[in-house]
């Protein structure tokens, strides 16, 4: 298939780009500026087609390209202050113009990167579900699907996302970390899982039908604490930073404890392969 993927040059769409190439798929990788490059040795040139940013470059990859499917990974999080507009123009206004472009080319499927987050959390969450919302509407015009993420992390992260900062901190030995009571709990999983989880619901695509937004969440149905995660991360590190757990109060709308249902995933023939633990391990041996 022929897959047009948004956030190619990111963490999670450049490992899921990856796969697709190495099984055989053609990608339509969507760049945000012409200085960021997705990189993928292995495949042949001709199986990558380069597309930047803008409404001029997406609407002349549907007008070129018969393009079978889209997987929309592209997002802003908010943590470099962006404003409302901002966050709302990446998160809700641009894929809502890629789905319409699809539907229009007569696209086979959309799969969406949704947050497991409750939209009262933050403008971030807030934007992802808004944009679910409109998934849902075209759900009678395309084959729609929203995997909602819990936190992933694995090599390579940036410091941005909290796993690799708790590990870049610990291992430059940083004096004093602050920290919440980390009594709140996660469902951690690795990235090569998330991938994976991509690549079943692919692969299964023959048994789902348009009519209705088919959700997936994502985890591996292991609760941690940021207290355990933390804790097991100075261990694995050896570091002689001091962990100030309660230095930093937990943010408005926090949520505490929450499940995440990966039974449906599971009955696709999906399962996690990584625990916290091992994932943290590969991290620290790679230069997470």
């Amino acid at each position: 298939m022929t897959i047009l993927l948004t956030g190619a040059t990111g963490y999670l769409g450049g490992r899921i780009g990856r796969e697709l190439l190495m099984r055989g798929h053609r990608l339509v990788a969507v760049h945000l500026n012409r200085n960021e490059r997705f990189e993928c040795p292995e495949a042949q040139e001709p199986s990558v087609l380069r597309v930047y940013l803008s409404e001029s470059g997406i609407e002349e990859a549907f007008a070129k390209e018969k393009i079978d499917g889209v997987i929309h990974t592209s997002t802003v999080y908010g943590r470099n202050r962006e404003d409302f507009a901002t966050i709302i123009k990446a998160n809700v206004e641009f894929p809502v113009g890629v789905l319409m472009k699809a539907i229009a080319g007569g696209v086979k499927f959309f799969i969406n990167t949704d947050s497991i987050l409750r939209r009262n959390v933050s403008p971030y969450a807030l934007s992802k579900g808004q944009f679910v919302d409109w998934l849902e509407m075209a759900a009678g015009d395309i084959l729609t699907v929203s995997m909602k993420l819990d936190h992933f992390f694995g090599p390579g992260e940036k410091t941005i996302k909290f796993v690799a900062r708790i590990l870049n901190d610990l291992k430059a030995n940083v004096p004093r970390l602050h920290l919440t009571a980390g009594t709140q709990t996660r469902d951690f999983i690795y990235v090569d899982d998330v991938v994976s989880a991509y690549m079943c619901v692919i692969d299964r695509l023959s048994g789902l039908q348009k009519g209705a937004l088919h959700t997936f969440e994502v985890g591996t149905g292991v609760r941690t604490s940021i207290r355990s995660l933390v804790t097991m991360a100075k261990e694995l590190t050896g570091s002689s930073s001091e962990l100030g757990f309660g230095d930093v109060p937990f943010r408005e709308n926090e949520m505490l404890d929450y499940e995440v249902n990966s039974a449906p995933l599971r009955a696709l023939g999906w399962e996690p392969k990584v625990s916290v633990r091992e994932g943290l391990e590969r991290c620290v041996a790679e230069e997470c």
